[in-house]
């Protein structure tokens, strides 16, 4: 018989494989539906001696591709930098219909009305 180490190992990346097939199908549906899909990520790293800086990426398929460094002279972390990358995304076109790829919770909670209540929580 298969270890059950060695069970659990092989049931994660499969897991994984399906995630990611169903993330794809919900993409390609809202493409089908004429949403302008925009990925976008942030990050944030403190250095010794400069603080917090932060950037940011956004990109789609249909050529937009931004990348920057946000003001050092400010304080950095990477919820400002998922955020900006957001504001960017929707700035960055006239379409009526866009979807925001985003792995940040703390643009998601914004934008789903639940970032005040998260906040409070996180701080307690």
């Amino acid at each position: 018989p298969i270890p059950p180490s060695k069970v659990r190992g092989t049931r994660r990346p499969n897991r994984k494989l399906q995630e990611v097939g169903e993330v794809e199908n919900a993409i390609e549906c809202l493409q089908s539906e004429g949403f302008h899909v925009i990925y976008t990520d942030g990050s944030a790293e403190i250095l010794p001696g400069v603080g917090g800086i932060a950037g940011y990426g956004v990109y789609s398929e249909c050529g937009l591709s931004i990348s920057a460094f946000l003001p050092t002279d400010q304080r950095q972390t990477i919820n400002t930098a998922e955020l900006f990358a957001a504001i960017q995304a929707l700035g960055s076109t006239e379409s009526a219909k866009i979807a925001v790829c985003t792995d940040s919770s703390y643009v998601y909670g914004g934008a789903s009305g639940s970032a005040r209540r998260w906040m409070v929580r996180g701080w307690k």
